[in-house]
């Protein structure tokens, strides 16, 4: 089903518009200063044209399947492992890193006395309970958290540039140092932005995400020093403060609150979107129900025992968001890949833009790992996802054929 547009923008820009992508945001325009903007154009660019050539590759194929496509190329065990690893650890860690700062938030900027996990577990309660809702419930309730929070910033924002004295031009003329680990991390700020979204404008996130964060980035150098912006780890606080004082504070933590709602909502999403072509792709549609029952709960349960057992403000789970996030670029990146080869069987011709922006990808997927100063942990945490995400497709499917349930693609795949 292709949403329309205002729910396709809603559901891809969850993790655009949270606190962690505000830090990215933030820490990279620290380090960058100016250049920051070009960075995050050829990052808004790249995904672009990622996007657009999934969105062709699916229709020359005759199904809007991403698992599909991914399987053409790889296998039915790899397709699945590599789909499990990079969309669920993902949806856990960023959970738990979420509900925590936003417990933080709450209890810093609006009550002091209630106790910051307190909230963060109510949170993760009401948001478990929002995934037991109808779809058509779970898709509004997005759509208001998104355009709370882009309204918020967007407030902000605007309201720094009008009332900066030098003009905001100036921004350029500050010294501006390139760095190669900072530029790819601008890709990790388009997180989820295609993932299980069906949509007629693959741009709309990457383009809507360039316009957001070049006036964000504008603002913070405005206001801030690029040292601190780069050392901070709630840079977006320091700018909110510095523009409006308490206010901001209060707007910022209302979109810090309302952006890990709709990050986690979203994910969540996608992930379920995910899990459900796998599903669906062999002949296990009656999985279909009890994997949207079962998986929200799996969640909340493990996003619980992680912020319990304290893991939440602990460099290692900074660590392991990171490695998560590169594994969804991993996945996006192999998806491109397995869309240039659909095309060529079916058109005889490779689609040079969606070549090179698929050669890019794979290479910001290495500078990210390398220029890591946690690398080796990353790799680790990385081929253990996938094995883990292999070890359960093989399991699954032998038990499958234990049973007698077909793993056979479907008729639609035979276009491929």
């Amino acid at each position: 089903m292709r949403h329309s547009f205002l729910l396709s923008f809603a559901l891809g820009a969850g993790w655009l518009l949270s606190p962690e992508a505000l830090v990215i945001g933030g820490n990279s325009a620290g380090n960058m200063g100016w250049l920051a903007f070009p960075a995050l154009a050829v990052a808004a660019l790249l995904l672009s044209i990622s996007g657009n050539l999934l969105t062709r590759s699916q229709r020359a194929a005759e199904h809007d399947n991403n698992y599909l496509l991914l399987r053409y190329m790889t296998g039915t065990i790899p397709a699945i492992g590599l789909t499990l690893a990079s969309s669920i650890p993902l949806v856990i860690l960023a959970a738990t890193a979420l509900l925590v700062t936003s417990g933080y938030t709450f209890n810093e900027v609006f009550l002091y006395w209630f106790p910051n996990f307190g909230f963060s577990f109510l949170l993760l309660a009401l948001l478990t309970l929002l995934q037991f809702f109808p779809e058509k419930v779970i898709f509004r309730a997005q759509i208001f958290l998104v355009l709370l929070t882009v309204g918020a910033l967007l407030f902000l924002a605007l309201s720094g540039i009008v009332g900066t004295e030098p003009p905001v031009y100036g921004v350029l003329e500050q010294p501006g140092s390139f760095s190669s680990a900072s530029s790819v991390l601008m890709l990790l700020l388009f997180t989820g932005s295609t993932s299980g979204v069906k949509t007629k404008h693959p741009f709309l996130v990457p383009i809507a995400g360039l316009v957001f964060f070049f006036l964000w980035i504008c603002v913070s150098l405005c206001y801030v020093n690029p040292e601190r912006l780069a050392s901070s780890t709630i840079p977006y606080m320091t700018v909110a403060r510095t523009i409006m004082g308490d206010p901001g504070r209060q707007i910022m933590g209302v979109a810090v609150i309302s952006g890990t709602c709709g990050a986690i909502t979203g994910l969540m999403l996608m992930c379920r979107a995910m899990l459900a072509d796998i599903v669906t792709s062999n002949n296990g549609d009656r999985l279909v129900t009890i994997q949207r029952r079962v998986f929200p709960l799996l969640v909340a349960l493990a996003t619980g025992i992680l912020m319990a057992e304290g893991l939440a403000g602990d460099e290692l789970l900074e660590t392991l968001l990171r490695g998560s996030l590169i594994l969804w670029l991993i996945h996006h990146s192999l998806l491109c890949l397995s869309a240039i080869l659909t095309n060529h069987r079916v058109h005889q011709t490779v689609p040079l833009a969606g070549a090179m922006a698929t050669t890019l990808l794979i290479a910001a997927v290495f500078i990210l790992i390398v220029t890591n100063p946690q690398r080796n942990e990353i790799t680790f945490f990385i081929l253990s996802m996938l094995g883990t995400g292999g070890l359960l497709a093989a399991i699954w499917i032998f038990i499958n054929k234990i049973t007698g349930t077909k793993t056979t693609p479907k008729q639609t795949e035979k276009t491929l």
